[in-house]
C-alpha cells in the first residue's frame, strides 16, 4: 500500500495543470479580439489619410498612392485621365 501512495503524492498539484490552461486560453482570446476591436497595441492609424466623401477625386487619388493602395505607374495613368477630364 505504500507504494500506492507514493505514485499519488506527486500529483497532489495536479490543479496547476488546468488553471494554467484556463489563464492562456484567457490571454489568447484577449489578444485576438483585440485584434478585432482595435485594442491592441500595435494599430496602424490612417484616420488623418482616412478618404472622405467631400474629396476631390484628385485627393482620392493622392490619398490612395500615399497609403500604397496604388502603384506609381498605375497612379500616374490614373492622374493623366483625370488631367485629360479636368481641363
Amino acid at each position: 500500500m505504500a507504494g500506492y501512495e507514493a505514485f499519488w503524492a506527486g500529483f497532489e498539484w495536479w490543479w496547476i495543470l488546468p488553471a494554467g490552461m484556463i489563464v492562456l486560453c484567457v490571454f489568447m482570446m484577449r489578444g485576438r479580439m483585440g485584434c478585432m476591436t482595435g485594442w491592441s497595441t500595435y494599430r496602424r492609424s490612417t484616420s488623418t489619410h482616412a478618404i472622405s466623401p467631400s474629396d476631390s477625386p484628385r485627393e482620392i487619388l493622392d490619398k490612395r498612392y500615399a497609403l500604397g493602395e496604388i502603384n506609381q505607374e498605375e497612379y500616374e495613368e490614373k492622374r493623366r485621365d483625370l488631367d485629360q477630364t479636368d481641363g
